[in-house]
């Protein structure tokens, strides 16, 4: 099954918003900047760690943990941590650092815009695996229809993707319905574009050319039992032959635990 890497993680949060100013003395937690309900954290262990539709994992199972800040305002920050494969980092280990905003803009209308850093510690090989994103995304929950649907798209982008092969985006929209007994059912499908340069460049991306495309689609039901969220998905993506074994279909068991 390989080996779990138990992730230590400390986060200390620091922010300004309006309203709020620097050297602002610190509030207590019966409310304000500082008040516990705002931070939270997660724990998870999944048979495979999936990203954008391949194993990060090289079909193993993961250990995951995230802490993270939240104000009643919409502003968050946060950090997430899991082991990987080698093929991914020499240092087994992503860290994902994160802020961002999140807000209703009317009545079940909400946006979000973010910036996430992939850090990949301990990883001195050439090209360099760490890279920056950029994401907005929308979702409308339609609460008076039967099975509450929720709908979401979502768009990021990356000035120097993974082993820094150039511009790269992606596009997202997710479907998630409410079912009887508490069960959730969602669907995703996702397109990420590459434009190679140092890890797929000169012909050694997709069909001996520059970069790589693909599309990957999510099929999960999920239902919290005894305060654990339990979910079973399913993977794929249209480019196993040129991914191999990490792109191929997979069926993925995950149990989280939120704080």
């Amino acid at each position: 099954m390989g080996k779990l890497v138990i992730i230590g993680l400390a986060v200390l949060v620091g922010v300004t918003s309006s309203g709020f100013a620097l050297g602002e003395e610190k509030k207590d937690d019966s409310g304000g900047l500082f008040a516990l309900k705002n931070f939270s954290a997660t724990a998870a262990i999944t048979s495979d760690y999936v990203f954008r539709g391949l194993s990060q994992t090289d079909e193993d199972p993961a250990g995951q943990v995230s802490f993270d800040y939240k104000h009643p305002v919409g502003f968050y920050m946060g950090v997430w941590g899991s082991n990987v494969a080698d093929y991914i980092s020499e240092g087994n280990m992503e860290l994902d650092l994160y802020a961002g905003f999140k807000k209703e803009i009317m009545e079940n209308l909400t946006y979000e815009v973010s910036v996430i850093y992939y850090w990949y510690p301990s990883d001195s090989r050439d090209p360099e695996k760490d890279y920056v994103e950029a994401h907005a995304g929308l979702s409308y929950a339609f609460t008076k229809l039967p099975l509450e649907p929720n709908l979401g798209v979502g768009f990021n982008y990356s000035p120097d993707f993974y082993g820094e092969d150039g511009d790269a985006y992606f596009v997202s929209t997710a479907l998630r319905l409410m079912l009887p007994f508490q069960f959730g059912l969602g669907f995703e499908l996702g397109y990420q574009y590459v434009e190679g340069d140092k890890t797929t460049g000169g012909g050694l991306g997709l069909d001996g050319e520059d970069g790589y495309n693909y599309l990957f689609w999510r099929i999960g039901l999920s239902k919290e039992v005894l305060g654990f969220n339990l979910d079973l998905s399913y993977y794929d993506t249209n480019e196993s032959e040129y991914f191999g074994k990490i792109g191929d279909d997979r069926i993925v068991l995950s149990i989280s635990r939120f704080f």
